[in-house]
């Protein structure tokens, strides 16, 4: 929860406009009136959809703009991904102001969806892969964080409370992966953001990193790759990473998706130690020392999940790149793992309680497990935020 306050704490300020003030102010003026939603002039549409695509333009994405998503790249999705943040925030908007049935949710047509769209990107040609790729097609498949277009008797529906987290590159991404036609090429990429890791480690004092480094048999032939290997010459030791990179998590069955990434690296770390302890050589750099004159510390690495398994004193450790990043500076690898195995986690019955607790919804009863928190939870710094490069 510590690390989930680098989003939830550090949101990005919308500062490159337009102003919503000129529809504050109309909505101010109709106040107390019936049925404003059905009367809405086109320039506040457009002066919510320009302020919304301008705020994801704005965002830092991890991945290259030219990332193909499936017929559709990063940079292509980008625009319209604002527009539906724009008209869903004004929907929102007429909502508060006069909450009815009509104004839940925003909702139209697939034709109308395509014209509106159009209407506000002129110019793109992405716009049916678009609605495609975002649209909620049942159980099994994407959920509804990843494809917030969902179909409801013969209307799509756009719930605000899908698209308003800011967490755009994380959505398109998972439902781009949904597609086994094309998440190969979006593998790719994503395996492009583990050198992050790399730069990273650079700044321990005193080290060397190299990254791909090839392991081959004994005729020569390649075996596999150290993703990173951070060595520290003085001391003779070194760690190494099995940097994973999988897309993040929004719902429990997603989160498996990267458990299983870990378990993958845990594997591919014990095949690549059998085939080193059996004579397999590893290509350092020249001016390092021999692999074996060092004392190697394995990891999985990932990009922000942390493993909550109970581990084994035998399994080999895992932890994210957000975690170490918030350990940074260190003076060496070796401080960097004893903080990574010193932490000091939060405790059940200490700092934090599982319990039951009983919500009242539309007069039905539920019973759901909440997390009681004792004590305030450590905030990262303030100035870690994605927006600055920070994982």
């Amino acid at each position: 929860m510590m690390l989930e306050r680098i989003d939830t704490e550090n949101p990005e300020e919308n500062d490159r406009g337009p102003s919503l003030e000129p529809a504050y102010a109309f909505f101010r003026s109709l106040q107390g009136r019936r049925n404003v939603h059905a009367h809405i002039p086109q320039w506040i549409g457009g002066l919510y959809v320009q302020h919304m695509k301008n705020y994801v333009a704005g965002r830092r994405w991890e991945v290259p703009t030219d990332t193909d998503l499936g017929g559709i790249t990063v940079g292509e999705a980008i625009p319209l991904i604002g527009t539906l943040k724009g008209m869903s925030l004004l929907q929102l908007s007429l909502f508060r102001g006069e909450p009815t049935p009509n104004t839940a949710y925003l909702g139209m047509s697939l034709d109308t969806l395509k014209r509106t769209l159009r209407r506000y990107n002129p110019k793109s040609s992405a716009i049916d892969k678009f609605i495609e790729m975002l649209t909620y097609d049942g159980p099994g498949g994407k959920t509804a964080f990843s494809a917030p277009i969902i179909p409801w008797d013969g209307q799509l529906l756009m719930p605000f409370p899908l698209l308003s987290d800011g967490l755009e590159e994380r959505m398109v991404l998972r439902a781009a992966a949904s597609n086994p036609a094309t998440s190969g090429k979006l593998g790719g990429s994503l395996g492009d953001l583990c050198a992050k890791w790399r730069s990273r480690l650079e700044t321990v004092p005193g080290v060397r990193v190299a990254s791909e480094v090839k392991v081959l048999a004994q005729n020569r032939r390649k075996i596999g790759d150290l993703d990173i290997v951070t060595l520290d010459a003085d001391r003779k030791t070194g760690l190494i990473v099995e940097a994973k990179w999988p897309i993040d998590a929004r719902v429990l069955s997603e989160t498996w998706k990267q458990e299983d990434a870990i378990d993958k690296g845990r594997e591919q770390i014990r095949r690549l130690k059998r085939e080193i302890a059996a004579g397999a050589v590893v290509k350092l750099p020249p001016d390092w020392p021999p692999f074996g004159d060092v004392q190697w510390e394995w990891m999985v690495g990932t990009p922000r999940l942390l493993d909550s398994r109970i581990a084994t004193d035998e399994e080999i450790r895992t932890t994210s790149l957000r975690f170490v990043e918030q350990l940074l500076p260190v003076n060496s690898t070796g401080e960097l793992l004893q903080k990574l195995d010193t932490f000091p986690y939060p405790v059940r019955g200490r700092e934090f309680e599982l319990a039951w607790k009983r919500v009242k919804m539309n007069g039905t009863e539920v019973r759901c497990r909440v997390i009681e928190i004792y004590h305030p939870a450590p905030s990262p710094p303030a100035d870690r935020k994605r927006s600055k490069g920070w994982t």
